[in-house]
């Protein structure tokens, strides 16, 4: 007979076991399950970052283009008449880029800005950043692309263009 009880028992003992086991494995399937959404979501947020970014770099680099496209087109009359400091933004007007004071997108994710400011040279005929003698036939083109992505981020390219055509 205590063969017998033992049996009973032990069979008594699986089944509470086996409802055990059907609440873990749940409780690891709902786990596993949220862990992989919060993958997913991660890597969308992640990938929408980066391309913004990567948008926002290309609206940097185009808005230097059209300073050198502007330059090309007119020295005297597209470039060296800007303010330095003064914040421009470029546009298109009519088949022509154009730079201005306001900006004309303000319906845009991105904010494209251009800032010029006057370069100096040393004897040497170098860029410097300090001392120097103003080269009038050189300007520094600081482009900066802002958008607002959980708080405000930017992109800022600097370049410098020269007057080749000394017009």
């Amino acid at each position: 007979m205590k063969n017998i009880f033992t049996r009973t028992v032990k069979l008594s003992n699986q089944k509470g076991f086996g409802l055990i086991e059907i609440i873990i494995s749940a409780a690891i399937i709902t786990i596993s399950f949220v862990a992989i959404l919060t993958l997913i979501l991660f890597s969308r947020e992640t990938t929408l970052k980066a391309q913004r970014n990567t948008e926002a770099l290309s609206l940097a680099e185009e808005a230097l283009e059209v300073v050198r496209k502007m330059r090309d087109d007119g020295w005297t009359a597209n470039i060296a008449n800007k303010t330095v400091g003064t914040t421009y933004y470029n546009n298109i007007s009519g088949s022509s880029w154009v730079l201005q004071t306001t900006n004309p997108d303000t319906s845009s994710y991105f904010t494209t800005t251009i800032v010029f400011s006057n370069t100096s040279r040393d004897a040497n005929d170098n860029i410097v950043t300090s001392g120097g003698t103003n080269d009038p036939d050189t300007k520094r083109v600081v482009s900066t692309v802002t958008w607002s992505d959980s708080g405000t981020k930017n992109v800022t390219l600097t370049s410098y263009i020269t007057n080749f055509n000394n017009d």
